[in-house]
């Protein structure tokens, strides 16, 4: 059993690397328009870190993850990505577990599920709602994943030495 006074430095640690990927969120990634279209980092950013830290750890922080996301960026609805982000962490975990290492294509592929997850799950809910014209949005979905991929060279590294140097050596 790790003591508590590791585990709290550890994710305080990747609690304010996240704050920081969410300032470039906010700061630069916003102001990107490329046919109208934006990148979207928050659905990459629990993907990583389940990635690394596995289903449990790494859905945990995606549910608190999501719940700040709630608070702070427009929704379909409240609580979507507290639902969504745990299902990406799951699912993740999983590939980094069982199909990939953990390393640059394992990460490519499992940000690439969370956008696609959380842009199907944002068409599944205007289907609900009677939302017309999907087509146009499955392209938002396609274009706004191509847009965010590059910002996966920010957030990649900055999990993975996180994760490297809060390795337990017990």
């Amino acid at each position: 059993m790790l003591p508590k006074s590791y585990l709290v430095f550890k994710w305080t640690v990747y609690t304010i690397a996240t704050l920081l990927l969410c300032a470039l969120q906010s700061v630069v990634l916003n102001h990107i328009r490329v046919l109208g279209l934006t990148p979207f980092l928050y659905p990459v950013l629990p993907a990583l870190v389940a990635m690394f830290e596995g289903p449990r750890r790494g859905s945990v922080f995606a549910l608190a993850f999501g719940l700040g996301c709630g608070l702070l960026v427009p929704e379909p609805f409240p609580g979507f990505f507290a639902v969504v982000f745990p299902v990406i962490a799951v699912v993740s975990a999983w590939v980094a577990e069982r199909l990939l290492s953990r390393g640059f294509l394992c990460a490519l592929i499992v940000a690439s599920l969370a956008l696609l997850a959380t842009g199907g799950c944002r068409m599944f809910v205007q289907i609900l709602t009677g939302g017309r014209y999907l087509g146009l949005m499955a392209r938002m979905v396609v274009g706004e994943g191509l847009l965010t991929l590059p910002a996966l060279l920010a957030a990649l590294p900055v999990y993975r030495t996180i994760f490297r140097r809060c390795a337990a050596d017990y």
